[in-house]
């Protein structure tokens, strides 16, 4: 303001001798010459000349406590490369999704009504889960235990289902849809690999357990510290009330159900042996998870590294529709060799590799007897790996010589000729299992 710069000023700058200051502030009328004109030029310089001057004291200071830039280098802010997340988080807003729709009523049913049944459902999931996991700890009593709950299944399923008596949406079917891809592999091991782990955690339901176990074992450290009960009493009573106290019906694993199914839509010619042999192996983690059925629906093909992944589903659910191509248990290796032609035109092609067995199939070397021979044997040792995959996710087929000779031989057959060989379970098409 013009005040304080008046006031800087005089203070700084001299006044002129035949000026005495007067007590009552400068004369209102001053000579405009004079430096302590109210000017307009003059009130900009003052104002330039005060600003920098506050500036480099400001500096000054900030360099004198160990504030201010020591050097005169432009430092950019670095910037993040990397993105981390928490693995055993990965899923949770894909979790909360599932759990969302579980939660849904469906068509027809009120809120009230579905929560009832939903709560009940919850609340069964989590006995037949702890009386399984007693029977695979129980050794003999697993085996009557299992007989018992069969009865009582035979005796409920003579009503027809309903809500009342917990036969109608008592289990969750979830659908998987693999489409080929026109990538260079069919990148379909990807496809694969999240949504099977995500399949399993939600089953799994680790979270829920993590919590559970940890105020549990609270409780046994301070029933475990008391003087009046007998140390048998933790050791028969307790340890077998807690031993299944991972289970409540609040977590996702007794909103899926008692029992959990997988229907995999599959449509794949085969590609690659290394990405479908990978491809294969998801799927066959999701088929020995216990209480989940892994169900393969083929309308279309599934042939080569496709039957390799459609052989993983469980015994007794792999379905091909009547016209769908299955099998083409065989391994294909081919590569164009110009040696031939270059050596007409008078190109003479060098190849330099390390180890004789590199690289037996060449494009512009020469392919030896020799060579031929060691791709041929490298393809006879894929071959039978891929027949022993198939014979052992089969177990309900009755492998023979003539089994072999007919079916692994990278034939392809149609629906009714693959059932009737035992490379699929039953005849149609994947709307009619689903109506089911």
């Amino acid at each position: 303001s013009p005040s304080l710069l008046s006031s800087l000023l005089s203070i700084l700058l001299p006044r002129p001798q035949n000026m005495p200051p007067s007590p009552y502030g400068p004369p209102s009328s001053m000579p405009p010459s004079s430096p302590y004109g109210p000017g307009p030029g003059n009130n900009a310089l003052l104002s330039l000349l005060l600003r920098l001057a506050l500036f480099s004291a400001g500096t000054l200071v900030l360099d004198l406590l160990g504030l201010g830039a020591h050097s005169d280098a432009f430092l950019p802010t670095p910037s993040q490369h990397y993105t981390f997340e928490r693995i055993n988080d990965r899923y949770r807003r894909d979790g909360s999704a599932l759990r969302q729709a579980l939660e849904s009523p469906p068509p027809g049913i009120g809120k009230r009504r579905w929560k009832r049944a939903f709560g009940r459902r919850r609340r069964d999931a989590v006995g037949v889960l702890t009386l399984s996991e007693i029977e695979d700890e129980g050794g003999e009593e697993r085996n009557n235990n299992h007989h018992l709950a069969g009865s009582e299944t035979t005796t409920t399923t003579k009503e027809p289902p309903s809500l009342t008596n917990g036969a109608l949406y008592n289990r969750t079917v979830i659908i998987v849809e693999m489409k080929p891809d026109a990538r260079v592999g069919n990148g379909i091991a990807e496809q694969l690999r999240d949504t099977v782990t995500f399949l399993i955690e939600q089953h799994r339901d680790h979270v829920d357990r993590r919590r559970l176990d940890a105020k549990h074992a609270m409780s046994s450290r301070l029933f475990s510290s008391s003087k009046f009960l007998p140390s048998s009493y933790f050791s028969s009573k307790t340890s077998f009330r807690h031993r299944h106290r991972h289970r409540t019906p609040n977590g996702i694993r007794p909103a899926l159900g008692t029992e959990m199914e997988i229907v995999l839509f599959l449509d794949s010619p085969g590609g690659t042996v290394q990405d479908y042999g990978l491809a294969s192996s998801h799927l066959w983690r999701l088929r020995n998870e216990p209480h989940v059925t892994l169900s393969v629906c083929v309308d279309r093909v599934a042939a080569s590294g496709g039957y390799m992944m459609a052989c993983q589903a469980t015994p007794g659910h792999l379905f091909a529709a009547p016209f769908a191509m299955v099998g083409s248990i065989g391994v294909l290796m081919e590569t164009v060799n110009v040696n031939e032609v270059l050596k007409r035109y008078g190109v003479k092609p060098l190849v330099i590799k390390a180890g004789k067995n590199k690289a037996p199939l060449k494009t512009l070397g020469e392919v030896t007897q020799e060579e031929l021979k060691m791709a041929q044997d490298d393809a006879d040792v894929i071959h039978e790996a891929f027949q022993r995959w198939v014979t052992q996710s089969r177990p309900n087929v009755a492998v023979t010589e003539d089994w072999i000779e007919k079916v692994c031989t990278g034939s392809v057959f149609l629906g009714q000729e693959a059932c009737d060989l035992g490379l699929v379970d039953r005849v149609l098409t994947s709307d009619q299992y689903i109506a089911e």
